[in-house]
């Protein structure tokens, strides 16, 4: 039987189709690195260099490609055609010399770039030192604990002194026997770690914090709930209305018993926040540098090895899509087995996986623009204590 090699939804029956898929795939990740595609007119001038032959694919995943580049083209379009205002404008400014036009429009650029660029830095600047007091919050509590701990220690040490250097009597008492009814146990919970404690008060839908060195990650995670799962997408950590949002756990995991899948959800931020600094995952130099994570939750601390770096699609009919964002629980080891013979098929580096049942996972799922509703998600296993 021939060999069948798959990337992602796409399958191809020998090895120099399978390469070519590879070549282009690598051409895609360099355009997306080097432009931005949600910019006006970079759609068309990348779908223009590649109708004239000036980049040129050879596999079915430059043509489906080019079907998203011309999707972005004539959503460019409709967008001019629906942007009146603009023509208005337009109209009214012919009534003035060129010379004019130019001035005026070149005035008007420079200052709403500016105020944007302003806004933007001011927002991520206030985010960032919002983030770092939060961080010097956690260890001043995590030390404060420590120093408390260490107190009692010493105090308890005392009265184990004071105990042995009296003298004990013992006497024979008439001991009246009571019987008295057992009171119900209460089953008691996991305790949240000290260095959470002041952040949970805060907010108690925090459910840890997640930090990926070299990424520029670190950040609070949020635990999302099946009745707004989607509301720390646009949501901070105070619960106010932010663009970047919040990192955020699966609303299907389980703090307290922890499932054997974890699931983080993050946006692709330009600026490298949340999880903006994942997409350098797709160098396999930076990933084999960087393989290590760390994800403590409120009531557990634990560091995970990334295993694969993979590439997906979300498609709501189900198209033969990967659908890694529905592995909650194995259950079994076919369940298991499934799930990574599909990781394989979507992991981009070249090493073996190695994954057994019974093994704890964490997922960190994003956008990608490689493709039209492109995902990248990171699949890590916990590290033995």
């Amino acid at each position: 039987m021939d060999k069948i090699y798959c990337i992602g939804k796409f399958q191809f029956d020998s090895k120099e189709k399978y390469q070519e898929a590879l070549d282009d795939i690598e051409k895609i990740k360099y355009i997306t690195k080097k432009m931005d595609i949600n910019e006006p007119g970079v759609a068309q001038r990348l779908y223009t260099l590649v109708r004239e032959g000036k980049i040129a694919f050879r596999s079915v995943i430059g043509d489906d490609y080019l079907l998203y580049l011309s999707d972005m083209v004539v959503e460019d379009y409709r967008a001019m055609s629906r942007t009146s205002f603009t023509s208005k404008i337009i109209s009214r400014l012919r009534q003035v010399s060129p010379r004019q036009v130019i001035g005026v429009i070149c005035m008007a650029g420079a200052v709403v770039c500016f105020l944007v660029f302003l806004g933007s830095e001011y927002s991520d600047r206030q985010k960032t030192r919002e983030l770092e007091k939060m961080k010097s919050e956690q260890e001043i509590s995590a030390a404060s604990d420590w120093l408390s701990a260490k107190f009692l220690n010493v105090l308890g040490a005392d009265e184990e002194e004071d105990k042995k250097e009296e003298v004990v009597v013992a006497e024979t008492e008439t001991v009246d026997n009571e019987v008295y009814a057992a009171e119900p146990i209460q089953e008691i919970g996991p305790q949240i770690l000290p260095e959470y404690q002041a952040l949970f008060e805060k907010n108690s839908d925090l459910a840890g914090w997640l930090t990926v060195e070299g990424a520029g990650i670190d950040y609070p995670v949020m635990q999302a709930v099946a009745e707004s799962s989607d509301f720390y997408l646009n949501h901070d950590f105070d619960g106010k209305e932010d663009i970047n949002g919040s990192l955020f756990l699966d609303s299907r995991n389980n703090l307290e018993k922890p499932n054997d899948n974890m699931i983080i959800y993050g946006h692709n931020m330009k600026s490298g926040m949340m999880f903006g600094g994942l997409k350098q995952y797709l160098e396999p130099s930076f990933w084999r540098e960087h393989k290590k994570v760390t994800f403590n939750t409120i009531y557990d601390k634990a560091e995970y090895e990334i295993v694969a770096v993979c590439l997906s699609k979300v498609d709501e009919n189900g198209n033969g899509q990967f659908k890694y964002y529905n592995f909650i629980d194995a259950g079994n080891k076919k369940t298991f087995k499934r799930f990574v013979k599909n990781v394989e098929e979507s992991n981009i580096m070249d090493e073996k996986i190695e994954l057994s049942y019974g093994d704890k996972l964490l997922t960190l799922s994003t956008c990608n623009n490689y493709t039209e509703d492109g995902r990248l998600f990171l699949v890590a296993k916990k590290c033995e204590k």
